[in-house]
C-alpha cells in the first residue's frame, strides 16, 4: 500500500526530534511492507530576520532514515497569530505538491496528524484527488483549539465531519472529538506506542554508570518539556515535601528544555533541594531510554495529555510510573498495577505517591514487571501500525 503521511510535526535536519513519534509510526508501517512518504510543511522564513533562520535551513526535500520527506513552505506567524487562517495556509502549502506527487506516485490513502490544520487541509485535497483521508487526533486539536475562537471551533468541527476516518490516541480524546461533530465513521482508539528496538529494559546500575549518576541513590526520572502544561512546577514542590520525610528527597533527573527552567531552578533553591535536582537539558531521542532506565520511577505530573508516548516508552523500559489522572493517562497507567495516579497540581499527593514507590521495593518490582508486560503487548508502534493498516484497508474497500 502507498501511504502519504501528512504532518507539520516531523523530524528535519534542523530539529531531529520534532514529531519523532510520527516518524516511528512511519517506520513501523514500512516494516509491515508498506511504501510510506511524508509531506511536512515548514514555516516560510522572511530572509532578513535572524530568528527565523532555522526555517530557512530546512531543505526542500530530504530523507530521514530512508523515508522520503518533502518540506513545502507554509505561511507561519509566531504565537499562533494566524488563528483560523493557519488551516488555510496549510491547504495552500500542500494542494499543489500533493497533486504533483499523486501523478508520479499514486498514493492510496492520506494519513494526517492533527485534525487542524493537517486533517482539515487533507480532507479538502483528498476530495479533489478522490483519495480517502484518515486523521489522528492527539489532544490540543480537540481540547484546546476549539476554545480559542468560534472560527477555530468551526474548523475543528468541519474536520471531524470531513475526514473519512478519525483515530484518537485515547478514549478521552475520541470522546472529545465525537462531542464536537458527527464523524463519517465511528472514531477508533489507536494508542501511541514505543519503539521497542530503543525502549527496552536495561540494567539500572549500567545506565547510571553510563550517565555519570550515583549508583546508590534513589532516583526519579522525568523526560519532557519544561512548560506549564507538564506540571513540572508541581514536581519541584513535591521534591520539597519529600525533603521533609525521614528518607529525605530522592535525586530528580529531568531531561528536557523549556521556558520554565529558570523559575524551576529558583524554586528548587528556595525549597532547599537544588542539590537534589539535575536539569540535563535536551537529550537525543535514542538516549532517552538510558535516562529512564537510570530511574527507580518515572514521573509525569502533566495538567493535560492525550495519551503520553513518553509513558509508553517508560513502560517498555520496565519502569513504574507516577502520573496525574488527566485525559488519556489513566487509560495507560493502571493505578496500583503499572503505577500510581494522583490529582494534578497536588504536590502533597505527588510526594506521597513517589515515596510509596521508592520506599516499597516489592511494590515497585511488581509494577515494573506489569508495566513491561503491558507495554510490550499493547503500547508499541508495531501494534499501532498494524491497526492503522486495518483501517486503511477498510477505507479502500468502502
Amino acid at each position: 500500500m502507498k501511504i502519504l503521511m501528512l504532518s507539520h510535526m516531523y523530524p528535519s535536519p534542523v530539529n531531529p526530534t520534532a514529531g519523532i513519534f510520527v516518524h516511528e509510526q512511519v517506520q513501523a508501517l514500512r516494516r509491515l511492507g508498506h511504501d510510506v512518504r511524508v509531506v511536512s510543511p515548514k514555516g516560510w522564513a522572511p530572509p532578513l530576520l535572524r530568528r527565523w533562520r532555522p526555517y530557512r535551513d530546512v531543505p526542500g526535500v530530504d530523507h530521514v532514515e530512508g523515508v522520503p520527506v518533502l518540506y513545502p513552505r507554509k505561511l507561519t506567524l509566531p504565537g499562533a497569530r494566524l488563528g483560523p487562517r493557519n488551516a488555510d495556509a496549510m491547504l495552500w502549502a500542500i494542494r499543489r505538491p500533493l497533486g504533483r506527487i499523486r501523478t508520479r506516485w499514486p498514493f492510496d490513502v492520506i494519513h494526517a496528524h492533527m485534525l487542524v490544520p493537517d486533517g482539515w487541509a487533507a480532507a479538502a485535497v483528498g476530495a479533489e484527488l478522490d483519495v480517502p483521508v484518515l486523521a489522528t487526533t492527539h489532544r490540543a486539536d480537540v481540547l484546546d483549539l476549539p476554545g480559542r475562537s468560534d472560527a477555530q471551533r468551526a474548523q475543528v468541527v468541519q474536520a471531524v465531519e470531513a475526514v473519512d476516518q478519525i483515530t484518537a490516541v485515547s478514549a478521552a480524546i475520541r470522546d472529545a472529538a465525537e462531542a464536537l461533530g458527527s464523524p463519517r465513521r465511528q472514531a477508533q482508539v489507536v494508542p501511541n506506542g514505543a519503539d521497542t528496538s530503543v525502549f527496552v529494559a536495561r540494567d539500572t546500575r549500567e545506565a547510571r554508570r553510563r550517565l555519570g549518576l550515583p549508583e546508590d541513590e534513589r532516583i526519579v526520572s522525568y523526560v519532557g518539556k519544561l512548560v506549564p502544561r507538564k506540571g513540572v512546577d508541581t514536581l519541584i514542590e513535591a521534591m520539597g515535601r519529600l525533603a521533609t520525610r525521614p528518607a529525605g528527597a530522592p535525586l530528580l533527573v529531568a531531561a528536557g528544555i523549556g521556558e520554565l527552567r529558570p523559575d524551576l531552578e529558583r524554586r528548587a533553591k528556595e525549597l532547599g533541594v537544588a542539590d537534589r535536582v539535575r536539569f540535563v537539558g535536551k537529550v537525543p531521542h535514542d538516549e532517552v531510554a538510558w535516562w529512564m532506565a537510570a530511574g527507580d520511577v518515572f514521573v509525569l505530573p502533566s495538567l493535560s495529555e492525550g495519551l503520553p508516548t513518553v509513558i509508553c516508552e517508560a513502560m517498555n523500559c520496565a519502569r513504574p510510573v507516577v502520573a496525574t489522572a488527566v485525559d488519556g493517562t489513566p487509560e495507560i497507567v493502571r493505578d496500583g498495577e503499572t503505577g500510581l495516579l494522583v490529582p494534578p497540581t497536588d504536590p502533597d499527593a505527588l510526594a506521597v505517591a513517589l515515596a510509596r514507590v521508592l520506599e516499597d521495593p516489592a511494590l515497585a518490582a511488581r509494577m515494573s514487571a506489569r508495566a513491561h508486560e503491558l507495554g510490550l503487548s499493547v503500547y508499541t508502534w508495531d501494534a499501532n501500525a498494524a491497526r492503522h493498516v486495518e483501517l486503511y484497508e477498510e477505507l479502500l474497500a468502502s
